[in-house]
């Protein structure tokens, strides 16, 4: 029997020193304990800024193609890419000319000579 009890009160002391080393502790119910303030909290990744990033380069992909292609070398391949299969027409819908690349694009052709 004492063995009994040993093993049930040395697994105690175990855990107690695993929440110890956590920063856990005796905390009452009610209060603001050690573990408020050392447990890091689980915050939710931010879905819209990725996304946004992800846009903004890609139209700067699609204004720095259009200012170092030109009007016409670029709207002559965008027509070859709708003459293609669903993958090509899916790409040339993306990289159609928009008004937000057009001006990008105005921007960036002095710097690109």
């Amino acid at each position: 029997m004492a063995d009994t009890s040993y093993k049930e009160f040395d697994g105690r002391l175990r855990r107690i020193a695993k929440t110890h080393r956590r920063g856990g502790g005796f905390e009452a119910s009610g209060t603001l304990g050690q573990s408020y303030y050392t447990r890091r909290t689980k915050t939710r990744r931010p879905i819209l800024r990725p996304a946004l990033t992800a846009l903004v380069l890609f139209i700067c992909f699609k204004a720095l193609t259009l200012a170092h292609l030109g009007t016409a070398d670029y709207t002559a391949r965008l027509e070859a890419l709708q003459t293609g299969g669903t993958v090509q027409k899916i790409g040339a819908h993306f990289m159609a000319i928009d008004p937000i690349t057009d001006a990008a694009a105005a921007g960036i052709k002095p710097l690109l000579r």
